[in-house]
């Protein structure tokens, strides 16, 4: 939630700021010369390829669902988008890459004395 509030989510427009993506456009929505950026109100509220979750979540929470302010403000919409960014399966690329290959942790030899550990 703290993501999406933010922007710093793994959707185009940040991935392409951090020069993680080619371009900010949304992959769903960039055909024929029409484009799209992929921002969070995008993904949330007007992106097509998610038009069936996003039916579900106003469903669950009514027509204000196309305000991101409430959608990202309003306690009880958590769990509901929660579920949405679930079955869109928006994140689940990049969550997945930091998964499979995770950075190993290497302890700093001087901190682990302070820690009540044994060095070699």
């Amino acid at each position: 939630l703290f993501q999406l509030r933010t922007g710093h989510v793994p959707l185009n427009s940040h991935l392409h700021r951090i020069g993680k993506a080619d371009s900010p456009n949304c992959p769903h929505c960039d055909t024929a010369g029409r484009t799209t950026i992929e921002t969070v109100k995008h993904y949330l509220t007007e992106c097509p390829a998610y038009r069936k979750e996003r039916f579900r979540l106003r469903q669950k929470l009514g027509r204000q669902t196309r305000s991101l302010q409430y959608l990202l403000s309003d306690k009880k919409c958590i769990p509901h988008l929660l579920q949405y960014v679930g079955g869109t399966k928006g994140f689940e690329k990049t969550f997945r890459d930091e998964m499979t290959h995770p950075q190993p942790l290497e302890p700093n030899d001087e901190q682990m004395p302070s820690l009540g550990m044994r060095t070699k």
